[in-house]
C-alpha cells in the first residue's frame, strides 16, 4: 500500500514529466499503465507522475532502418498496428497479441513492460531478439542505449535521477530473416511459464546471426548465448536445431513455482526452441 501518497502529477510533456520526477522535496515515481501498482511495496512513496497525458510518448513509426515505438504506446496498439511490417513487425505484433486480455493490452505500455521487468513480461525477450535500442530522456537531453544494457542493469538502477524511457527503437530486418514467438501458459490470459523469442538471419542456407531470448522460465529475460553460438556460421539441419535446443536449456538457470517444476519447464522449453528454430529458418528462406 502507498500509505504516504499525497500527490498526483499529470504532465503533458516529457520535459514536465522529468521535472516532476526530479522533485527532491518528496519521493516521486512514475506510473504508466498502472497494471503492476498492486505489486509496488514501498510505503515511502509520496507522489506519482502519471504519464497517460503525455501524448508525445504514444506513437508507432516505421522508417527506413528502425521502427520507433513511443514508451507510452499501449501494447494493444502494437498488436493492431498496420504500420508494423516485415520480420520485426511480425515478432512485435505476435508477442503483443499474446499479452493477457484486451483490457490489459490497452493498459500495459511498450516501455512499462520493459521497465517493470517481471518474469512474465512478454516484450523484453522480443526486444532482445531484435537487438532493440532504448531512448532515455532527461528533459531535452537524451541518450540511446542497447536494450540489453537496460535489462542487465534493470531500469531502476540504470536510469539516472529524473530520467525516463521515451522510445524503443527496433531495427528493421528484411529478406533472409525469420522470426518466431511462443508463449507457454495454462490459459491465454494467464502469466507465462515460458516466453520465447527467436530471430534467425540466413544466407545460402547458413545461419549468419541467431538470437534466442527467453523469459518466465528465468528470473529475468535471458539470451541463450551458448545456443546462438552453436547456430551461427552453420548450415541449418534438424540435427543442428536439436543441438541448439539442448544448449538453450542447459545454459540457463530455470526458476520454478507452484505451477510447474524446473524439470518440466526444461523439457517443454527444449521442444519449443527446436520447433521455433525450424519455423524461423523456414520463414527466413522465403
Amino acid at each position: 500500500m502507498l500509505k504516504k501518497l499525497t500527490r498526483f502529477y499529470y504532465p503533458k510533456t516529457i520535459e514536465e514529466a522529468c521535472l516532476n520526477l526530479g522533485n527532491r522535496e518528496q519521493k516521486t515515481v512514475l506510473i504508466a499503465g498502472g497494471t503492476s501498482e498492486v505489486l509496488r511495496n514501498d510505503n515511502s512513496i509520496e507522489a506519482l507522475v502519471d504519464l497517460s497525458k503525455v501524448k508525445e510518448l504514444c506513437y508507432i513509426r516505421q522508417e527506413s532502418s528502425y521502427i520507433h515505438i513511443g514508451a507510452g504506446t499501449p501494447v494493444q496498439d502494437i498488436y493492431k498496428s498496420k504500420n508494423l511490417k516485415g520480420p520485426s513487425g511480425e515478432l512485435l505484433k505476435t508477442a503483443a497479441g499474446k499479452i493477457g486480455s484486451t483490457l490489459l493490452r490497452n493498459s500495459i505500455t511498450a516501455a512499462g513492460n520493459l521497465a517493470g521487468l517481471f518474469p512474465w513480461s512478454d516484450l523484453p525477450p522480443v526486444y532482445m531478439a531484435l537487438d532493440a535500442e532504448v531512448v532515455c530522456r532527461k528533459g531535452k537531453p537524451k541518450r540511446t542505449v542497447p536494450v540489453q544494457r537496460l535489462i542487465d542493469t534493470r531500469a531502476a538502477q540504470f536510469l539516472s535521477e529524473a530520467e525516463i524511457i521515451s522510445e524503443i527503437m527496433v531495427p528493421i530486418y528484411g529478406k533472409g530473416t525469420g522470426v518466431h514467438f511462443a508463449k507457454f501458459s495454462k490459459t491465454s490470459n494467464d502469466y507465462a511459464m515460458i516466453s520465447l523469442a527467436i530471430r534467425l538471419t540466413q544466407k545460402s542456407g547458413k545461419i549468419e546471426q541467431a538470437r534466442i531470448a527467453v523469459n518466465a522460465i528465468t528470473a529475468t529475460p535471458t539470451r541463450c548465448r551458448e545456443a546462438e553460438s552453436v547456430l551461427e556460421g552453420q548450415k541449418a539441419t534438424p540435427e543442428l536445431f536439436a543441438a541448439a535446443a539442448k544448449k538453450a536449456v542447459s545454459g540457463i538457470t530455470v526458476r520454478r513455482d507452484i505451477r510447474a517444476s524446473s524439470d518440466y519447464r526444461r523439457e517443454v522449453l527444449e521442444v519449443m526452441v527446436r520447433r521455433g528454430l525450424q519455423e524461423a529458418f523456414a520463414k527466413a528462406g522465403k
